[in-house]
């Protein structure tokens, strides 16, 4: 079960409101617990070959029923060796701003018997969107990888130590040998969601009374997770006296997501009743601006419940500055960059920038013949990067008419064809189309002002970003006001490169400070 709760929330992109739930593939790194004993690496435990298993769980978030998980693990033989393979599907369902999001991921891994990871397979499903595949094979020192998005394949290799786990490793290791109370192990495991590996560390806490989904108690061991990708986010797993994990829990987006050991039955009931509003559900109240996206100025007081240096979760530099005020509080204050005039940029010293901020990606397909098409035509006959820029984001918000929230987040070549999405199709689509023009770009993750029914409110945004005279200037296809004021709060920002660190990290603060947040307006100019 621990091996789906970091593969089945993860999506073939990232979405703000909502899909920061499905970015939560991993959980931070961190040291022992108070009295744990020192960590036992794992390299030379040798895990037996398991007759077939196969076992279901089910998915709730804020108490409601969102989907399904299923683990088959089986031996198989190749080449005269003894492997194990799983296979783990999952199936979701939910609803942004009333519309229905359905995400199915399955991820099949072949590994020796001691775990060592020998091949997988991961697909992601989100229709309308293509589906997306990413395919590896260790060979020798490298690991393969095929990656295929927007039907377009590109492969890749990079370093590989044998040392280096199965994704499906941890759970099968924790019925082999328990831990025990005060207990610490840790290992590395490849993790297909962001084709990297990551320390996981495992801490026994002690045992617990449980209810578990059929209302009967148990005793279990708490087993804390954590990992190195995604900064900030622990898992507690519940696990019984065979090491078998019964139940599994984590905060996120300011709701608790469960998942319990099921039967068949009970995990494939349909989803009854009202389906959770995730993007509703993570709106963040705050008094009204006046005229938000027309301010110069805004200076907000943040509240970071559970994280007392607001510095580590809101960053500094170009639109905005960061100051702790004292425990779990901060002062941020964000300013206007404007699009510069074509003077201004005239006299802009010229800097080098980053191959990454200018270059074709699986997400960012900048040579896409309908990228190109949208871009030429947005462009028209100007040559200035800065008045290209707003004539594009422009462009962008009023082609994107179909404002559909079903998907996840589709490429650029995909949003080019079916011209509709939400904010995270527009950021995407004027990213790529800001490259074709040979204009650096990049995708932003925060928080934005909006007024929902009368009731102002900051709700997770992406937007985008252009370096325009050496300076990050941002854009908001989704707003299309030329440029954003101060009504934009950044959390990250990615160059959705494929060689840049997995980019569903960058969501990584999002899911923290979604219910976690708390903001106040001190001062509007």
């Amino acid at each position: 079960m621990f091996n789906h709760v970091r593969s089945v929330f993860a999506s073939r992109g990232f979405v703000p409101l909502s899909a920061a739930l499905l970015a939560a593939c991993g959980l931070a790194a961190c040291g022992n617990s108070a009295g744990a004993q020192e960590a036992k690496p794992l390299d030379a435990v040798k895990v037996a070959v398991p007759a077939k298993e196969d076992n279901w769980q089910v998915i709730f978030l804020s108490g409601q029923r969102i989907g399904y998980a299923r683990t088959v693990t089986e031996p198989v033989s190749q080449g005269g060796r003894d492997l194990i393979r799983t296979k783990s599907e999952s199936s979701m369902s939910f609803k942004r701003f009333g519309q229905t999001l359905v995400i199915k991921q399955v991820v099949t891994t072949e590994e020796t018997t001691d775990g060592s990871l020998i091949s997988f397979r991961s697909q992601m499903d989100n229709p309308p969107a293509a589906s997306s595949f990413t395919v590896g094979k260790v060979v020798g020192t490298e690991l393969r990888l095929e990656q295929t998005v927007n039907n377009s394949m590109k492969e890749t290799v990079q370093p590989w130590r044998p040392e280096v786990k199965s994704p499906a490793y941890q759970d099968r290791v924790l019925r082999v040998t328990p831990l025990k109370p005060g207990e610490s192990r840790s290992f590395e495991a490849f993790l297909p969601d962001f084709n990297k590996a990551s320390l996981i560390h495992l801490t026994a806490g002690e045992w617990e009374v449980v209810k578990l989904l059929d209302g009967k108690s148990h005793k279990l061991l708490n087993v804390k997770v954590t990992q190195a990708i995604l900064p900030g986010f622990v898992l507690q797993g519940y696990v019984d006296e065979n090491g078998e994990t019964l139940k599994t829990s984590t905060n996120m987006l300011g709701a608790e997501l469960v998942m319990y050991q099921v039967s068949k039955e009970e995990a494939l009931k349909s989803i009854e009743g009202a389906q959770l509003d995730l993007a509703v559900s993570t709106l963040i109240k705050v008094a009204r601006i006046p005229n938000a996206h027309a301010t110069k100025k805004v200076v907000y007081r943040v509240t970071t419940t559970g994280q007392d240096d607001p510095t580590e979760v809101l960053p500094s530099g170009g639109t905005q500055a960061v100051q702790k005020i004292g425990p779990e509080k901060g002062e941020l204050t964000v300013i206007a960059v404007p699009i510069p005039s074509a003077a201004e940029l005239a006299k802009a010293p010229s800097k080098a920038i980053e191959e990454q901020f200018l270059a074709s990606s699986q997400y960012l397909q900048r040579d896409d013949e309908l990228v190109q098409q949208h871009a030429k035509k947005a462009a028209g006959d100007a040559t200035n990067p800065a008045l290209i820029a707003r004539q594009m984001e422009q462009y962008v918000q009023k082609t994107l008419t179909k404002k559909n929230f079903s998907t996840a987040m589709a490429s650029a070549g995909e949003v080019a064809k079916s011209l509709e999405g939400d904010c995270t199709e527009h950021a995407v689509l004027l990213a790529a189309m800001l490259r074709a023009k040979g204009i650096p770009s990049r995708v932003v993750v925060g928080l934005v002002y909006v007024e929902i029914n009368n009731a102002p409110v900051f709700g997770g945004h992406m937007w985008t970003e252009a370096n325009l005279g050496g300076k990050w200037v941002p854009l908001d296809a989704t707003l299309g006001n030329g440029g954003t004021g101060a009504a934009h709060i950044k959390l990250s920002d990615s160059s959705l490169s494929d060689d840049s660190p997995a980019a569903i990290s960058s969501f990584a603060p999002l899911m923290l400070v979604i219910g976690q947040l708390k903001i106040d307006v001190v001062s509007v100019e």
